[in-house]
């Protein structure tokens, strides 16, 4: 059995171009009326698509339990993770906005997306939390997690107060947010994003927190938001719950991927072993991204 359950079909109803590197992709039809939406601002799903050269997706297989999967792992369709930029319940309308570049199945896709084509998509979960009384937060990503921000961003009610910090290609790919909140915007430009290093990690370095409780999320690179990880908690002495620091891609991904078949059973075994103990699933992720690190990973 799969890891989902359900594979809902949706069909391209417009596509638009928002900035250089930025394609928003509108999706509808019946197959997402049984869809729901977990409410974070930063969930994310799984898009199944079509296989290079195809000319349709692959549909899902019915199960003898009634869930469906793609069991034949020698026939996988291309799968790939992004954040729900809006959802609309009641038309059924889902919003992808996707960072398009040359080369890589999902960006190649999108490129080329029509009204009618047809994908499906799973089910999705989010991790942007903060806890209640957090006077200010501290949002921070690349241009893969600038969607997530700006649906936080957008969400965010009238008082409260937020720092926007956000790395993209170009000038041109800056972006116009509405919301009633206080938000400070910072735009990094030129850097991070696969053209050079990132630059988000010193500037949570340099950001001067406010007074009071405050919540800091971060989507970017995977060694940058490790980075960002490592100095809250080692430097700030930052509190696992007001954190929450997500990789969204790599940049050395094959080789990274070839070390890590290496030695996985040693490092999940970390995760797993520490979970067992009664040690919190925060905790446990930190002492499996030091496992990480020890493997020059």
């Amino acid at each position: 059995m799969g890891y989902y359950d359900v594979y809902h079909r949706a069909v391209v109803v417009s596509t638009r171009r928002l900035t250089p590197h930025l394609l928003r992709i509108e999706l509808g039809g019946e197959g997402l009326r049984g869809w729901s939406s977990s409410g974070v601002p930063d969930e994310r799903l799984v898009l199944v698509l079509p296989a290079p050269g195809a000319s349709a997706v692959a549909e899902p297989t019915t199960m003898p339990d009634g869930t469906q999967d793609y069991p034949d792992p020698d026939d996988q369709p291309p799968m790939r993770s992004y954040t729900v930029r809006a959802w609309d319940a009641e038309a059924l309308r889902m919003t992808v906005d996707f960072v398009v570049h040359e080369g890589g199945v999902a960006s190649t896709w999108a490129q080329a997306a029509a009204p009618g084509d047809v994908i499906y998509l799973t089910e999705a979960m989010g991790w942007y939390r903060p806890p209640a009384g957090t006077a200010w937060q501290l949002l921070v990503a690349d241009l893969t997690g600038l969607p997530a921000l700006a649906r936080a961003v957008e969400a965010l009610p009238a008082g409260a107060q937020a720092y926007a910090v956000v790395e993209v290609p170009g000038p041109d790919d800056r972006i116009e947010v509405e919301s009633a909140a206080d938000v400070r915007w910072t735009w990094l430009v030129g850097c991070g994003n696969d053209a050079g290093p990132s630059l988000l990690p010193e500037a949570v370095e340099r950001f001067e927190a406010p007074e009071g409780p405050g919540y800091v999320w971060f989507a970017g690179e995977a060694s940058a938001s490790r980075a960002v990880r490592k100095h809250l908690r080692q430097v700030r002495g930052w509190p696992t719950a007001r954190a929450c620091t997500l990789g969204y891609w790599r940049v050395d991904s094959e080789r990274w991927d070839a070390r890590y078949a290496e030695v996985a059973p040693t490092l999940e075994s970390v995760y797993t072993e520490a979970v067992a103990a009664g040690v919190s699933s925060d905790e446990a992720l930190e002492l499996y991204d030091e496992a990480l690190e020890r493997a020059g990973l």
